[in-house]
């Protein structure tokens, strides 16, 4: 599995983008799902829709102000892209949540343009 690990804003948010994963990824994934506070079960479904093509998953967690965004295998890297910026629409109204900021203006596009902006520049060239 890969991960890489993104500091938003200034130090006030985090984020863990875990792609490129396998079966013997799965334990791993388990672990960073309940550390986010995950059930059990709700991390065995998770983990179940993951191993599709094409699927992701985003939790974030206010409490330790991060958010994980688990990204499957894709069919094609156009597709790839589009799942990472539905995930990122998900990191940035949880942020914006925080904060207590209106979804629908400014701040919010701008934030999800800049999380994108961020994982293109350390990725570029995702595994499909």
């Amino acid at each position: 599995m890969k991960t890489k690990y993104f500091n938003i804003g200034s130090n006030d948010w985090g984020m863990l983008l875990c792609y490129d994963y396998n079966l013997s990824d799965y334990d791993d994934m388990w672990a960073i799902m309940r550390s986010f506070g995950l059930s059990n079960k709700k991390a065995n479904e998770a983990l179940r829709v993951l191993t599709g093509l094409n699927t992701g998953m985003t939790i974030s967690n206010a409490d330790i102000r991060m958010s994980a965004v688990f990204i499957s295998d894709t069919t094609t890297e156009s597709e790839w892209w589009n799942t990472c910026e539905h995930e990122l629409a998900h990191v940035a109204a949880a942020i914006i949540d925080y904060y207590g900021e209106p979804y629908d203006g400014e701040p919010a596009a701008y934030l999800a343009g800049h999380l994108l902006q961020r994982v293109i520049e350390r990725i570029s060239y995702p595994c499909y």
